[in-house]
């Protein structure tokens, strides 16, 4: 009887130790989650943002014959120039995310009020 409890117990262990590896993801998979998600809404953010201000002067740079290409011209320029600039700034913020860690403290001084204090840890 001992042995079928041995082997059960064995094996119900080894499969809650499959069953966490798949379930909990590690931390730089979380991190490329995040950051993938954070460098996507900023090139949305971007595109638009763009678009709008290359068609705004691509139409005003147009002579008047040809303001209508002038703007759809201005706006894809925009849009994708726009969209780089906007990945490129959600990379950047994510390194900083993820090279950094701050733990924010309140230490109390000797008249009675609170200080704040940030520690900022670099990761390795």
């Amino acid at each position: 009887m001992s042995h079928i409890v041995r082997n059960t117990s064995l094996a119900l262990a080894g499969l809650g130790l499959i069953a966490t590896s798949v379930v909990v993801p590690s931390v730089a998979g979380a991190y490329s989650v995040e950051c993938k998600y954070i460098q996507k809404k900023d090139s949305k953010t971007g595109t638009v943002i763009g678009a709008v201000a290359g068609g705004a002067l691509g139409g005003s740079l147009a002579n008047t014959h040809n303001k209508g290409l002038g703007t759809v011209v201005g706006a894809v320029v925009g849009g994708v120039v726009g969209s780089k600039v906007g990945k490129n700034h959600g990379k950047k913020e994510c390194m900083k995310a993820i090279a950094y860690r701050e733990e924010t403290h309140y230490r109390r001084m000797s008249n009675g009020r609170y200080e704040k204090v940030v520690y900022k840890y670099v990761r390795d």
